[in-house]
């Protein structure tokens, strides 16, 4: 009985486990796909001219 409740704890744990894992890369997933789409809009408003980064604009 006791190997028994040794490896109901551990599936247990391993359950814990892949759900954290699940949520963290999730987030993390999110954040990555926020920063890529930020990116994305500052060239295309570069492009547009709203953002005159590179060019000397900011430089006094």
């Amino acid at each position: 009985m006791e190997n028994f409740e040794y490896y109901l704890l551990m599936l247990a744990a391993l359950v814990v486990a892949v759900l954290l894992i699940k949520k963290i890369t999730g987030c993390i997933f999110r954040i990555v796909v926020t920063l890529v789409l930020l990116g994305v809009l500052g060239y295309i408003l570069h492009l547009l001219g709203y953002l005159p980064f590179g060019d000397g604009a900011l430089n006094p």
